[in-house]
């Protein structure tokens, strides 16, 4: 039996047989993993019936239970306030929740919306996600949407790990065999022959009807992930993939269809609307819940690291924050011919200090953690106090950002021999991936630098005009009503920004080493090696001359923090600030 269900696991047969329809080519039609149906239902059909949906996305590899916490949550006090933050997360816990959430709700099923591995902390990363993998297996997952960071290896390395396939030298993980649940991408096909790469979606028979699970990727991809690892691959429109794939669907007899899509929208309320109205709920996933076929009940989404339980035209879109920290629990009414009558959904908080880790999945962790202290533990200095990663409107960097850009400068002024005018450092947000945490006096080490930058890009030095660089700036500015996500700026460079009434944005007093930023003349430029191939849009860096590789990103933080321990105390936000006009 399943050690975490008290029933048995249904057989797995998958094909992979495309079906040709008129909205896309054969190629955007990916093979589905069907699940075979338990016995048929008694004569008598219920009137109605209930079905139960646990989600959670965005893992990232956070088996740990600290060191860094996976999620430190603050939820409602009751009076209109907060609680202080507590502890969530830890894959020991997570599974504890789930335990209790499946007793409750028997027949309940378990499905991810991606980004279960990839940009992880070290006790997971330096054993290739090898025990997250093992540990979302453990969990009875059904399946999981493709995430852009399954693929930062490259798809051949995930089918590898899929399959516990190991190199000669053997897998990471001693023991590691591979998982048994899919990875759905409907929405990802070849560039070339474009055949589908990946199963589309997974039948499973619950309380008498058929519920199909569809998966897709954000079709951004392409624009987050290193070129090298994009090479013949081609992402769909997420919301064409899923609605040219209803009457396959319908064929094969599904009566419930649900998207479970690794994309989602961007939420500032608390993780539980009860009203469900989310008002200024924003981003992709919205547009992509506009769009999408009636036919689906419901929406689990992902990506962007937000709890929310909301309603799009009155479906429901859903998401589990991130790191484990919580767990949607989906409740859906339908009738007898899969017809949905009333669907409502909670977000449960994974507090450590409510549920006991679950042995078996503390076990591995501790394997886990075992197998990489000699590295993750290796002390690197003192330093007065830690640093926060999310800037506050309307301050736009944060302190770990200036630090870890002054860290980036610091680097080049030692190892590169073209610093012959100002050098500048800029840090995307979205490669910072937590806090730095306050140890209290004690040293920080190797594993907490290690979780703040964990994707080992090179660190490159590039040169562009002064004209360059404004339409660098220009180009990462908000437009709408998008939350903004600004380059992190090293000391030198100052700027203010503003919106305008039409809902564009527009640089102002842009100044570098105090002096205005001059169109003519050249800068020099430190960014990691995913921002200098251009991504997140950054194309105007693939322009940049004299480009010089000086290390590994994380190298310049291990080193900034060992030589300059002082420097925590001189990245005061305000180096980027919106004004009103």
């Amino acid at each position: 039996m399943h050690p975490l269900q008290s029933h048995p696991r249904a057989l797995v047969r998958q094909s992979g047989r495309p079906v040709l329809l008129a909205v896309l080519t054969a190629a955007a039609l990916a093979a589905c993993t069907q699940i075979t149906p338990n016995p048929p239902a008694a004569a008598s059909a219920p009137a109605t019936h209930t079905l139960t949906v646990l989600s959670i996305n965005d893992f990232h590899g956070n088996i740990q239970t600290q060191d860094p916490t996976p999620a430190m949550l603050r939820l409602p006090d009751g009076a209109g306030g907060l609680k202080p933050a507590e502890a969530a997360g830890g894959v020991a816990y997570l599974a504890s929740a789930l335990n209790e959430l499946r007793a409750a709700h028997p027949g309940a099923v378990v499905v991810a919306a991606g980004d279960l591995v990839g940009a992880s902390p070290p006790t997971s990363a330096l054993l290739g996600d090898e025990p997250s993998l093992a540990a979302m297996d453990k969990l009875g997952l059904v399946a999981s949407a493709l995430g852009n960071h399954e693929l930062d290896g490259g798809l051949a390395e995930l089918k590898r790990k899929i399959a516990g396939v190991c190199p000669d030298k053997g897998c990471p993980m001693p023991g590691y065999a591979g998982i048994h649940f899919p990875y759905l991408a409907a929405n990802l096909v070849d560039a070339d022959t474009g055949k589908p790469l990946l199963p589309s979606h997974v039948i499973r028979t619950m309380d008498g009807l058929k519920v199909a699970f569809v998966g897709v990727v954000t079709r951004d991809t392409p624009s987050i992930s290193l070129p090298v690892n994009m090479r013949g691959l081609r992402f769909i429109d997420e919301a064409e993939a899923l609605n040219a794939l209803v009457p396959k669907l319908r064929a094969e007899g599904a009566q419930v269809l649900v998207a479970v899509m690794h994309e989602g929208a961007e939420w500032r309320g608390p993780a539980n609307d009860p009203s469900y109205a989310c008002p200024d709920l924003a981003g992709r996933g919205v547009d992509i819940a506009h769009r999408l076929s009636r036919d689906y009940a419901m929406i689990v989404s992902g990506h962007t690291h937000t709890a929310y339980t909301c309603k799009v035209d009155g479906r429901l879109l859903v998401q589990a924050g991130s790191f484990g920290g919580w767990i949607t629990e989906t409740t859906l009414t339908l009738d007898g011919q899969g017809h949905l009558l009333d669907a409502q959904a909670v977000n449960h908080p994974v507090l450590q200090s409510r549920y006991q880790p679950v042995p078996e999945f503390a076990a591995l962790e501790a394997q886990a953690q075992a197998l990489t202290a000699p590295i993750r533990l290796r002390p690197i200095a003192v330093l007065a106090h830690g640093l926060q990663r999310n800037p506050k409107d309307p301050i736009g960097d944060a302190g770990l950002g200036n630090f870890i850009a002054d860290g980036m400068v610091g680097y080049a002024l030692a190892h590169d021999a073209k610093q012959s005018v100002p050098v500048i450092g800029l840090m995307n947000q979205g490669g910072i991936r937590t806090d730095l945490a306050d140890n209290g006096g004690r040293a920080v080490t190797f594993s907490q630098l290690a979780a703040i930058e964990p994707f080992h890009n090179d660190l490159v030095a590039l040169t562009l005009s002064g004209s360059q660089l404004r339409e660098l700036l220009n180009h990462q500015l908000p437009r709408g009503k998008s939350q903004p996500r600004l380059l992190q700026t090293s000391a030198g460079l100052r700027y203010q920004w503003a919106r305008d009434a039409d809902g564009g944005a527009r640089l102002l007093d842009v100044q570098v080493d105090g002096q205005p930023l001059d169109d003519a003349r050249d800068y020099r430029l430190v960014v990691n090696g995913f921002m200098a191939d251009g991504g997140e849009g950054l194309s105007v860096l693939r322009q940049g001359r004299d480009r010089t590789v000086l290390g590994v990103d994380l190298d310049a933080l291990l080193e900034w923090v060992a030589l300059h321990p002082e420097a925590v105390d001189q990245v005061e936000p305000g180096r980027i600030r919106r004004v009103e006009r």
